[in-house]
């Protein structure tokens, strides 16, 4: 009968030890929600308005001149060194809050200020990091704000930032934190 009993206190401590293993499973399970990856980057991304503030994007040719056709702006007019292209409403309708500009020095694309709730695509994850904080991440990224209109079916690269200067050369910089169980995009970095 000795036997019989040690069997049943090794079958309860397995319960118990089975119970706890159960219990940190789910605990990891539900933090598995937590994990940020690219998968969980993209969809918090593109899945939500973003509001932008004016946030420059450039234009290829193709799209400058399309804009000028569908009545978008004005045709460039020579500036000093540079060319701008004046905004019409209909472009302020679509969230341009600034004129055109072409040919600016260190701009090899036209490029022009957004501003308002945009949907955004990412084209490439270039570098994830921890911080700063806890429950924080910080993302390098290619992104593009989509625009509802023909000219722009490919969406606008949007500029980042190196010295406090646009730049279209560089990736954006972006803030996520963690929230009420799941990650959200706070900020672009300025």
């Amino acid at each position: 009968m000795g036997s019989i009993r040690s069997t049943g206190a090794e079958k309860a401590m397995t319960h118990r030890i089975a119970g706890v293993v159960l219990v940190v499973l789910c605990l990891l399970c539900a933090g598995c929600h937590g994990e940020f990856d690219e998968t969980k980057m993209r969809l918090t991304t593109e899945q939500v308005l973003i509001h932008l503030d004016s946030e420059q994007v450039t234009l290829t040719e193709g799209q400058l001149n399309c804009g000028v056709e569908k009545d978008l702006w004005d045709p460039p007019v020579r500036v000093s060194i540079r060319s701008v292209s004046r905004l019409h409403q209909e472009a302020r309708d679509l969230g341009f809050s600034d004129d055109v500009q072409i040919g600016e020095p260190g701009y090899a694309l036209p490029y022009a200020q957004v501003r308002g709730d945009f949907m955004l695509r990412v084209d490439s994850l270039i570098d994830t990091k921890d911080g700063p904080g806890q429950g924080v991440k910080t993302v390098t990224a290619t992104v593009r704000t989509k625009i509802n209109n023909d000219c722009f079916m490919d969406g606008l690269p949007i500029m980042g930032i190196r010295k406090g200067q646009f730049n279209p050369n560089i990736p954006l910089t972006i803030i996520y934190t963690f929230e009420n169980g799941d990650w959200k995009l706070d900020h672009i970095v300025h």
